[in-house]
């Protein structure tokens, strides 16, 4: 059922009285509108004079004021509520549709954080005892991220697409982070292998 909120009706009588003192009109009902697709509707308010109702529209009372809607948009707008706000924002009529359902933005990640102390510490090893080398290969590993107990690396440059990238980390990365960070239980690669250009190993066939 279509809600008039004791706000807005109070603001429609007001209206509908100045449409009667100052034009002269007599005033019918509230028409109710829409025009876009779901999500995207936008509602429209408009005073329907009497004698000026439209043939194929229907109408509801609620809350003593009638309201009129499209034949084709009565089941859509059959549980709007129409209120109306002042704010320093907006004034004016607000229309709500439970039917119009918000698209949910999706919660921005969580920025990596690189500045705690096991972080910092993966970073030490990365920089005193892995990439010193790698860079050998022409490679290098970049720390990208430490949740909880785990460690994400990715391999750039000779070590990116590298068939023994994987050799590399079981064998050093790991066993070095997890030496000198033994908080940390696990170490993922998050390189995109497959976009290696030139790496100092090719794959085995």
């Amino acid at each position: 059922m279509i809600e008039i909120t004791e706000f807005a009706k109070k603001r429609i009588e007001v209206l509908m009285q100045d449409q009667h003192d100052n034009h002269n009109k007599e005033i019918s009902g509230l028409r109710l509108t829409m025009n876009g697709r779901v999500p995207d509707v936008e509602y429209a308010l408009s005073f329907v004079e009497k004698g000026k109702e439209e043939a194929g529209d229907i109408s509801v009372e609620t809350n003593g004021i009638t309201v009129f809607m499209e034949l084709k948009n009565g089941k859509f707008l059959e549980d709007v509520k129409i209120d109306f706000v002042q704010t320093l924002q907006q004034t004016g009529f607000k229309v709500e549709n439970p039917k119009v359902v918000p698209v949910k933005t999706a919660a921005p990640e969580t920025p990596p954080k690189l500045d705690t102390p096991e972080a910092m510490a993966v970073q030490k090893v990365l920089d005193t005892e892995i990439n010193p080398g790698v860079a050998s290969h022409g490679g290098h590993i970049s720390l990208i991220d430490v949740k909880d107990d785990v460690a994400y690396v990715q391999l750039g440059g000779g070590c990116q697409g590298c068939g023994m990238a994987s050799v590399t980390l079981q064998q050093g990365v790991i066993t070095a982070i997890q030496k000198a960070v033994p908080s940390i239980k696990n170490v993922m690669d998050v390189t995109d292998h497959a976009g290696g250009t030139n790496p100092y190993y090719s794959p085995g066939k």
